[in-house]
């Protein structure tokens, strides 16, 4: 095939982006490469294949890829397939994904829930009937007094 043959396209569809430290962009990014951040970045990433958060990187805003690999910060809304908050990586914020790994001093506070998980809490079942069982004595001393 000639340079216009699906491997070359495919090669240049999955370039990488680079936020180097030192700059700061604010925006979207709509990419089915890699996007590799040094630097921050506030705004929407989409459809990325591979978005990287380096140890000096900062990110606040909208990621959607494929996987996440977060080494510096990111604080906001994350829907991701593979997250990967490595061990100087702080994640703050909501997170949908199907895998995740926090290693050892990696950081995650927010709201995590797996993509299509059949697993279901009953916490808010039982909170009622401890605080029926809590409550309702003291009300019951209160109105007989």
């Amino acid at each position: 095939m000639g340079i216009f043959g699906k491997a070359n396209k495919r090669a240049t569809q999955n370039g990488a982006t680079v936020i180097a430290q030192g700059t700061c962009i604010i925006g979207g990014i709509s990419t089915e490469g890699t996007v590799h951040i040094d630097g921050k970045f506030e705004g929407v990433i989409l459809e990325a294949d591979v978005i990287s958060i380096g140890k000096t990187g900062e990110v606040i805003g909208d990621i959607k890829a494929n996987n996440l690999i977060v080494s510096g910060l990111l604080d906001g809304k994350i829907d991701c397939n593979e997250v990967q908050i490595l061990a100087t990586g702080k994640v703050i914020g909501n997170m949908k994904y199907n895998e995740l790994s926090i290693e050892e001093d990696g950081k995650f506070e927010g709201q995590g829930v797996r993509k299509g998980s059949k697993l279901k809490s009953r916490y808010d079942e039982i909170e009622n009937k401890l605080n029926n069982i809590i409550i309702t004595p003291s009300h019951q001393i209160e109105h007989e007094a």
